[in-house]
């Protein structure tokens, strides 16, 4: 897997190396590229999408990259922050060896530790297909993208003919069964878990994460 993963990052390196260049006075962190380990040799495979990071390594370097990747480890030092600490309870719910997922996010770069705003944000978008490319190479068994509902056109951008369904006992508009021939048959989207844990949706987030193990 990691092998294509990296040659899939090769093939972008130019567009990437554009990229930074035209916005090298927006303090941008990136680009997220994952690298795998106990993941596949794990029975179900989850992996999770977030929005961006927030500070990253800064370096077009693949090596790099996977180094920085390897060494956060999933927010093995964070797991206090809502993002990792619901990732945790959700490893625990599907059965998962913790820190044995794939972790990619939808904006390939943050920019000022930070959501992408203005030009930058309409523009990174030009490497959504990344993320399609890496679902397609990791085939996990579960993929849930806490992207929240604003990037659902850019979802559906990537997956002409996306549907979203509603999931039982779980608020309308915020999560979402996402239904493509390209994706996992358990896809969902849903909030930034600092939102599931603000709103009180957490439990019956989880119930739900239960309930499909």
């Amino acid at each position: 897997m990691n092998k294509k993963l990296e040659d899939l990052y090769s093939s972008y390196l130019p567009k990437l190396t554009k990229f930074v260049e035209k916005f090298s006075g927006e303090n941008l962190h990136g680009p997220l590229l994952v690298k795998v380990g106990g993941y596949t040799q794990e029975p179900l495979k989850l992996m999770v999408v977030g929005q961006e990071t927030y500070g990253w390594e800064q370096s077009l370097s693949i090596t790099d990259q996977f180094n920085t990747y390897e060494d956060f480890n999933f927010g093995s030092e964070y797991k206090s922050t809502p993002f990792w600490n619901i990732i945790r309870k959700v490893e625990v719910a599907l059965g998962v060896t913790p820190y044995s997922i794939a972790w990619s996010n939808l904006n390939r770069f943050d920019q000022n530790v930070g959501a992408p705003v203005g030009e930058v944000l309409n523009q990174v978008a030009e490497f959504d297909d990344i993320l399609r490319d890496e679902i397609d190479i990791l085939n996990p068994d579960v993929c849930i993208l806490f992207t929240n509902h604003k990037y659902d056109s850019r979802l559906s951008k990537m997956y002409e003919g996306l549907v979203f369904e509603d999931v039982d006992g779980l608020p309308e508009k915020h999560f979402a069964r996402l239904i493509h021939s390209r994706l996992p048959t358990v896809t969902i989207r849903a909030p930034h878990p600092k939102t599931i844990r603000m709103k009180s949706w957490e439990e019956c987030f989880l119930n739900y994460i239960q309930s499909i193990a």
